[in-house]
């Protein structure tokens, strides 16, 4: 058969031979079995593509893909095997998107429903800045919650004027925990499902603030560089 050029190699011809026919058995008492005629393999022609579509992965967006195969070699080094994949959410199952934050997550697993509340009428005080602290310090410490902490103990003293992040961030966390109490979860604990735990009220209170996710809303700068 022909192979046509590609880039790097000219044409080149094969020739492929079929195994021969096995000899006939001498001669006996029984008629030899008859043997069947081996076809001879005259080649084909083979059509290089024209077009290469490469799908490089992790894509950016997959587009509500929830399941897929993919091919590896095997371990013996001798083929392939296929993968199958389940792709799932650490958030686990939801049932709404906020309005405001554009996330999704599970309206009945919040803590209550969405409230209209308003940051900028908050009052920083010594009993929410220590409701702040006991609600953070149950995910261990962050860098950008120690510099948010800090700064409310400056307001507190009088070193610092509370911005609108810092409110923000304040009323935030307070109301977050006021939902994990909601839950049934006791101050200083994670729960098995924390990553859904957290999603669910996050969310939530972002709806409860009209917050969208952007996450300057609720750190300083000085805040966000502090986790490089």
């Amino acid at each position: 058969m022909t192979v046509p050029a590609v880039a790097g190699a000219p044409e080149r011809t094969i020739l492929v031979n079929p195994a021969p026919s096995p000899a006939a058995p001498s001669d006996t008492a029984s008629p030899p079995p008859s043997v069947p005629v081996t076809p001879v393999h005259t080649g084909t022609e083979i059509k290089p593509v024209e077009t290469i579509t490469v799908t490089t992965t992790p894509a950016a967006d997959i587009g509500g893909l929830q399941d897929f195969i993919y091919w590896r070699p095997d371990a013996a080094g001798t083929g392939v095997e296929p993968i199958y994949v389940i792709l799932s959410s650490p958030y686990g199952e939801t049932n709404a998107k906020g309005k405001y934050s554009g996330r999704d997550y599970n309206s009945d697993k919040a803590g209550g429903p969405i409230q209209d509340l308003d940051w900028k009428t908050a009052t920083i005080d010594r009993e929410g800045v220590d409701k702040v602290k006991l609600h953070t310090g149950r995910f261990g410490e962050s860098p950008e919650n120690v510099v948010m902490i800090d700064r409310l103990e400056k307001i507190l003293k009088g070193e610092l004027q509370p911005t609108d992040t810092d409110k923000r961030f304040y009323t935030h966390e307070v109301r977050e925990l006021e939902r994990y109490r909601a839950l049934g979860i006791a101050d200083g604990t994670v729960p098995e499902n924390d990553y859904e735990v957290w999603n669910n009220t996050h969310t939530a209170t972002l709806e409860d603030y009209k917050l969208s996710s952007d996450e300057t809303l609720l750190y300083t700068p000085e805040a966000l560089n502090s986790q490089n």
